[in-house]
């Protein structure tokens, strides 16, 4: 994987996030999409990804969660993407 840092945007492929956007509305962002918020390379090698709630701004409305870098892709930021908004 090409080396990760702050602010990538990346999909975490953790199969309760893609199984639950089946159930999002149609047109919706993928909620397994977000943002490289902090990298710990130590022990537990994981990654604070970032994601964006509903339709509102990230510095406004966002949440943090750890995954283990095996479950990090870094994506390419599309010109619509959420944080651009």
């Amino acid at each position: 994987m090409d080396s990760l840092k702050v602010g990538d945007p990346v999909e975490v492929m953790d199969p309760g996030l893609i199984m639950l956007q089946r159930f999002a509305s149609p047109g919706a962002n993928p909620n397994n999409h977000g943002y490289v918020a902090e990298i710990n390379y130590g022990e537990d090698n994981e990654v604070l990804v970032e994601f964006p709630i509903g339709d509102d701004p990230m510095d406004e409305h966002s949440q943090v969660a750890p995954y283990p870098i095996s479950m990090i892709r870094k994506r390419k930021e599309l010109s619509n993407d959420i944080r651009r908004l």
